[in-house]
């Protein structure tokens, strides 16, 4: 992410970014690298891409990084790192908002959204997922589609690699069921976003997940349920 942050985070990381700073005084920032100090306690935090800053984890260079996309449980199973990983349930959910669908067609999609597999590829915990309707609603949805209003249904999805990901997975499962649908950043009918509160008619998909690589030399180190960190209780030892 670009630096000095805007006024408004846009998403989870810039917003424990942001928080981190009220507490600490910036001292140095450009873009990638951001050095802040409290006392006598300096942070450093750079902008590297996951499998990059893994990479770096193993070797000492970093005392967190983020566990990149779908690697999670590859990280449990890797001896080098597993005691580091550290997975948390956030407080909030991935969700479709609709801003102009039908009602049939909103039904459509909330019946017929792959949450299973959804949740097993982004989160990667299936327990994640939000409750699916039972197979028999399922039937009867798909068994409608042909019937539907022969337009596309264009979702907007925020700017966050994760969450295009997750609605690639989800429009290609609802393309297989014959929906018109496809991700469109202009005129949306929809949008596709993680959110704190469920908006009234969103259709929740799952529960997010954040994974980071945490070394044990770092104390104090809490994630409270938005995924955010209070790096003034935090030690390196």
């Amino acid at each position: 992410m670009p630096w000095p942050l805007p006024a408004k985070p846009r998403n989870r990381d810039e917003l424990q970014l942001a928080e981190t700073l009220r507490a600490f005084h910036v001292v140095r920032a450009a873009a990638g690298r951001i050095v802040a100090r409290r006392g006598g306690r300096t942070i450093v935090f750079r902008q590297i891409e996951p499998h990059r800053a893994a990479v770096l984890f193993r070797r000492g260079g970093l005392d967190e990084a983020p566990v990149a996309l779908g690697d999670i449980r590859a990280a449990r199973a890797d001896a080098t790192v597993d005691a580091a990983v550290r997975v948390k349930r956030l407080r909030a959910v991935d969700a479709l908002v609709p801003t102009d669908l039908s009602p049939r067609v909103r039904q459509t999609l909330d019946e017929t959204a792959d949450r299973v597999d959804y949740a097993v590829l982004v989160p990667e915990d299936p327990a994640a997922a939000s409750p699916s309707p039972p197979a028999r609603v399922f039937r009867a949805a798909r068994r409608g589609i042909p019937s539907l209003p022969h337009r596309w249904v264009r979702i907007a999805v925020a700017d966050d690699s994760t969450l295009r990901y997750g609605a690639a997975l989800l429009v290609a499962s609802w393309r297989d069921l014959g929906l018109r649908v496809r991700v469109a950043d202009r005129d949306a009918h929809a949008r596709f976003e993680r959110v704190a509160t469920l908006p009234k008619g969103a259709i929740p998909i799952a529960h997010a997940v954040d994974a980071r690589l945490v070394s044990p030399r770092v104390h104090g180190w809490r994630e409270d349920a938005r995924g955010v960190v209070d790096y003034a209780r935090v030690s390196v030892r």
